[in-house]
């Protein structure tokens, strides 16, 4: 488990983040990004560091301040010496993919540059923290019915059928990966789990145990990028976040995830001995509660509701309603954003990542795209199980895919 900073870590993350002065790339730049942090030249002297929130093998996370906009940010800093030449492929594409994203429950992604051999992720923050922590806090560490759907479950689904629509499954939701806002606003993070299934088939054994689905579960383990990108019969869907949606609800409503086998021979629980037929509930969860945790927890993924067709469940049409109006209010103010210009061709020529600024513009063109104060600013990582044998990139606590390799080391021009 990552280790909190003290204030002697604050003190150095200057050098371990980077520094300032030498050549920095912009690679990318948010769709959502703020008028106030616009500009076409992007490095770490931007910033003001502070504290480290979580240092992996190959990322480490720290709050910052833009000294421009004088937002509040949070910077994921990925090593690329340290970055093995597989899991470039999960960098560029968690870019390409959030790069895009603008709704008001998903964590922004600002802008991307490198500089000093590492690639920079400047992230919207979340000043309250990660659900996990919230929830472990309440009494019984437990959420009431109408905290459950109007603090989380209306904002989650909304956010998951934004992402289905466009043919993206997140495949890591869980509770560490769910945001708050200073004021109480929900935002899902981490894609770095996330595919695109137009532009490759889903067939790894991805995610947190707990929570993955039983089609998830029975996918093997890849010794390499390729491994099963060919079997059709392995590849699932975006039910598979429908599936997780199930397992967060009952566990915020019951204080533990339910006691369920998987197929692949794990449990959620040392306790579970029965499968989602035996599936039993606490007598202060409601009728509708209940119905909604057993369609979302169907074992067949066909028989599962889509995260729209949750939304419209009777459980929750009166969060619902409340949520829909500010929700698209702010989704209309952040679709009345300005497009942010593109790097300039000078700019992308950097010996140091021209490979990778081209990786992220090819593979953006050649995807196409479907119809009370508690926690720190970004999620700790909690340990979790994860699939034996695994490996992770920037995260212990979970199992990272490689996508089929496009990009190597060679055409990333960078020494990893």
């Amino acid at each position: 488990m990552p280790q909190r900073s003290s204030s002697s870590d604050a003190a150095t993350t200057d050098s371990a983040a980077g520094g300032e002065g030498g050549g920095s790339t912009l690679l990318a730049v948010g769709a959502g990004v703020p008028a106030a942090m616009r500009r076409p030249v992007w490095r770490f002297s931007d910033y003001r560091i502070g504290a480290r929130l979580y240092r992996g093998e190959v990322s480490s996370v720290y709050k910052a301040t833009c000294l421009h906009s004088g937002m509040r940010v949070v910077l994921k800093v990925y090593d690329l010496q340290r970055v093995p030449e597989n899991a470039v492929h999960t960098i560029v594409r968690e870019i390409r993919i959030h790069t895009d994203l603008v709704h008001p429950n998903i964590l922004a992604l600002y802008g991307v540059f490198e500089e000093h051999e590492r690639a920079v992720l400047v992230l919207e923050s979340a000043a309250r923290g990660d659900l996990f922590r919230i929830h472990r806090e309440l009494p019984g560490c437990r959420m009431n019915e109408d905290q459950l759907r109007a603090l989380v479950l209306v904002p989650l689904l909304e956010s998951l059928a934004y992402l289905h629509s466009r043919g993206i499954c997140h495949r890591d939701i869980k509770p560490e990966n769910l945001l708050l806002t200073a004021d109480w606003k929900l935002r899902v993070a981490d894609l770095g789990a996330a595919i695109d299934l137009n532009a490759e088939r889903a067939v790894t054994r991805t995610g947190t145990m707990e929570y993955m689905a039983p089609e998830v579960c029975r996918c093997p383990l890849k010794a390499g990028p390729y491994d099963n990108k060919d079997v059709p019969g392995l590849a699932y869907s975006t039910a598979a976040d429908v599936w997780s949606v199930g397992i967060l609800a009952f566990e915020m409503l019951v204080g533990f995830p339910p006691c369920i086998q998987l197929p692949c021979g794990r449990r959620v629980s040392a306790a579970a001995d029965a499968g989602v037929a035996g599936l039993s509930f606490p007598n202060f969860v409601s009728a509708g509660g209940q119905d909604f945790i057993t369609l979302a927890l169907a074992e067949r993924a066909g028989d599962r509701p889509t995260a729209a067709q949750l939304l419209r469940h009777p459980w929750l049409k009166h969060a619902v309603r409340i949520a829909r109006a500010s929700t698209a209010a702010a989704a209309a103010a952040a679709a009345a954003a300005q497009p942010p210009p593109a790097p300039s061709a000078a700019a992308a020529m950097s010996l140091r990542a021209a490979g990778l600024a081209t990786a992220i513009a090819v593979a953006t063109a050649t995807v196409p795209v479907a119809g009370q104060g508690l926690a720190p600013v970004t999620a700790p990582q909690h340990e979790r199980r994860v699939a034996s044998g695994s490996t992770s990139v920037g995260r212990m606590a979970t199992v990272r895919e490689a996508p089929t390799p496009a990009f190597s080391r060679s055409n990333l021009a960078v020494a990893i």
